[in-house]
């Protein structure tokens, strides 16, 4: 939970399966060579036969505890932290949107904005109408992002804020629903803008700059290096190397981010309902 002296986004937890080879007591029946009391049979000084017993090693079975190794199958829980940016990190994200941006623009690559205008000019599956409409909802939530990152607004919750601030915050998230359901009808097209390709790249750099993992009961970085790039270096190594840890939580890594990157607040609730549709496989 977020608070001012952890600072986090969200804490989780995932549980890695692993073998473990264990050793453990298992009563068998064992041949062992031990002293016992044998009854034969001889002559005495009469001649007549008596018995009589006398101790001898012989090999006898018996039940015994042993140790025996097994292989079993443990859930281990590692616990995940997602840790709020600073506000030196989050200028260096929106620095790294800026610079992906111009790079695909100069690659050829269209923005929304240059896509719709696109579709405007020649037509196509969308109408001249439809694009402007667009166009205009992405100029005016821009405006209104800006404007709400002006308040300067300290509490995540909603309820305490004043009527302006609620009132932009609710066409925020109106607008964004909107646009959402507009976007869904043209993914495929979309996804390969410019836009798409900057905002994948942000999340990726907060995925590796917010991600700790509790060891010991301390937080480390759970993608290791000083720098950014260093810690893509570690990320790529742990894909090409199918690292079981980052295979299980990566799809988590990638919703929680994206969920709190388009969001103008969230709570602890609104991630637990999202973990829980993950889980549940509704996303």
């Amino acid at each position: 939970m977020y608070t001012k002296s952890n600072k986090e986004i969200y804490r989780f937890k995932v549980f890695e399966e692993s073998e473990v080879e264990k050793l453990i007591d298992v009563e068998k029946e064992v041949e062992v060579e031990k002293e016992v009391e044998v009854e034969k049979t001889r002559k005495n000084a009469e001649g007549k036969e008596e018995k009589y017993t006398e101790k001898e090693k012989r090999k006898v079975k018996e039940k015994q505890i042993v140790k025996e190794k097994k292989t079993e199958v443990e859930k281990v829980e590692h616990v995940f932290v997602l840790r709020q940016p600073t506000r030196r990190q989050m200028e260096e994200a929106d620095m790294e949107y800026g610079i992906e941006m111009s790079r695909c623009v100069k690659q050829g690559i269209l923005t929304k904005a240059m896509l719709l205008n696109k579709y405007t000019d020649n037509g196509g599956i969308m109408s001249e109408e439809e694009a402007k409409e667009l166009a205009k909802m992405y100029a005016t939530l821009a405006e209104l992002q800006t404007k709400f990152t002006t308040y300067k607004i300290k509490t995540k919750d909603p309820e305490k804020f004043n009527s302006e601030q609620k009132e932009v915050y609710e066409e925020i998230a109106t607008l964004r629903r909107t646009i959402a359901n507009i976007e869904t009808n043209y993914s495929a097209l979309l996804n390969h803008t410019a836009d798409v390709r900057a905002q994948n790249k942000v999340i990726l750099w907060y995925i590796l700059s917010l991600t700790y993992i509790e060891e010991r009961g301390e937080l480390v970085p759970f993608f290791k290096g000083s720098e950014v790039e260093e810690k893509k270096e570690t990320f790529f190594g742990m894909e090409e190397e199918e690292n079981n840890l980052l295979d299980l939580v990566y799809d988590k890594l990638m919703a929680f981010i994206s969920f709190w990157y388009f969001s103008v607040s969230t709570t602890v609730e609104d991630f637990q309902t999202l973990e829980l549709d993950i889980e549940e496989g509704n996303l």
